[in-house]
């Protein structure tokens, strides 16, 4: 199963752009929702993450997949593509139509997926989604409802 995750919000909780301390850096996730992710990910060995955040504007892949686990990393495929600014204003579900073509262009259409996100909007409401509170990130709620999402989307 593939996992579309957003970053800020989720890995990056909001609490983080409180007053910056000494030392804080942008290209950081924090670690205890770092752990609670890679913790599901670590029962669901099949299961692989696309980066569906803004922060692909901003950073390359090969910035961004270093900061997961050594075990993890791997299975940090890529982002999705930015669709071209032509047609974006086209489509209600931004990153949803994002995925999608990712999907696509990976002849994966069949693939079953489920997003991480802090904003449900980004998605139809049809969609599998773990909905996280932006302002504490991925919290083992979360991390049980992916838990939910995997283990009925695939056999491992």
């Amino acid at each position: 199963m593939l996992i579309f995750l957003d970053l800020d919000g989720v890995l990056v909780p909001e609490w983080r752009f409180d007053p910056p301390g000494p030392g804080d850096t942008l290209l950081a996730f924090d670690q205890e929702c770092l752990a609670h992710f890679e913790g599901v990910l670590a029962h669901y060995r099949a299961a692989e993450v696309v980066i569906s955040s803004s922060w692909r504007e901003v950073f390359t892949f090969g910035q961004v997949q270093p900061l997961f686990s050594p075990a993890i990393r791997p299975r940090v495929l890529g982002f999705t593509p930015l669709l071209p600014s032509s047609v974006i204003h086209g489509f209600q579900y931004l990153r949803h139509q994002e995925v999608l073509a990712y999907l696509r262009h990976h002849g994966q259409v069949e693939r079953p997926w489920v997003a991480v996100d802090d904003i449900p909007e980004h998605y139809p409401p049809e969609v599998s989604i773990v909905v996280t509170d932006a302002y504490t990130g991925f919290d083992h709620a979360d991390a049980l409802l992916l838990s939910l999402f995997l283990s009925a989307g695939s056999n491992d």
